[in-house]
């Protein structure tokens, strides 16, 4: 954790506003470490949740304990492709309302991706190209920096990993402009601790996920239709790569 928040400062110090670590009722010193780093660095805040446990949950009390003007969502173990966190600072400066680290562009790298991953994965964008959005790659990824405003409103309806989903799916359904960037993937070494992500256990979360955004989607295509009042609109975009 303290490698994670040191390398977070040393090459974009001057651009944090803080840094809030969710400590998602785990077993290990996450909130031990956190609160002595936080000690010695005022930015540095922890979120230390009970259960039930669920990275939607985690997710939700992040965004709102935030006050930043923009979200950079990541997990903690990501700290091997930080000097490539400016892609995504690149795409909002561009005036892109958002950015997501796509893992399967043709120009990003994966190190040990789990086969079984890989194929869920890109099942999963299949779909969702197909149906909603045609040129996704990765929106699932939990590596994301958007506006404030666009996470603190959304509505998270998943507990677990397919929240991730969702943080992807629904503003680009809702109309913001996101963009995809190129990014590495390196999988976590044991000194990093043991993922909770399990293909089996997940799956049926993320394909609810999908079948929901699917069915809301097409709702807001049968109101056009009929001349039903559309929300008040955002600027208009979709994912690129």
């Amino acid at each position: 954790m303290g490698g994670l928040v040191d390398t977070l400062l040393a090459l974009y110090g001057p651009y944090i506003h803080e840094i809030v670590i969710v400590n998602d009722n785990s077993q290990d010193e996450t909130a031990a470490r956190t609160r002595e780093i936080a000690a010695r660095e005022p930015r540095v805040k922890l979120v230390d949740r009970s259960p039930p446990n669920g990275v939607g949950r985690a997710l939700r009390d992040g965004y709102a304990a935030a006050t930043g003007e923009y979200i950079l969502t990541m997990d903690a173990d990501f700290v091997r492709i930080v000097p490539e966190f400016r892609d995504l600072f690149d795409a909002i400066a561009a005036g892109h309302d958002g950015a997501i680290g796509s893992r399967f562009s043709h120009e990003s790298v994966l190190i040990n991706y789990p086969f079984s991953k890989i194929v869920c994965n890109r099942g999963f964008h299949a779909l969702a190209r197909l149906l909603l959005f045609p040129q996704a790659r990765d929106l699932s990824n939990n590596l994301k920096l958007y506006r404030s405003e666009i996470l603190k409103n959304l509505v998270i309806e998943e507990p677990g990993f397919a929240a991730n989903a969702e943080t992807g799916l629904k503003p680009l359904l809702a109309g913001y402009d996101l963009k995809e960037v190129p990014m590495s993937w390196i999988n976590r070494t044991t000194e990093m601790g043991s993922s909770t992500f399990r293909t089996i256990r997940v799956s049926p979360g993320y394909a609810m996920a999908l079948a929901r955004i699917i069915k809301e989607a097409r709702g807001r295509k049968k109101d056009a239709h009929r001349g039903v009042p559309a929300r008040p609109p955002k600027r208009a975009g979709r994912g690129s790569s």
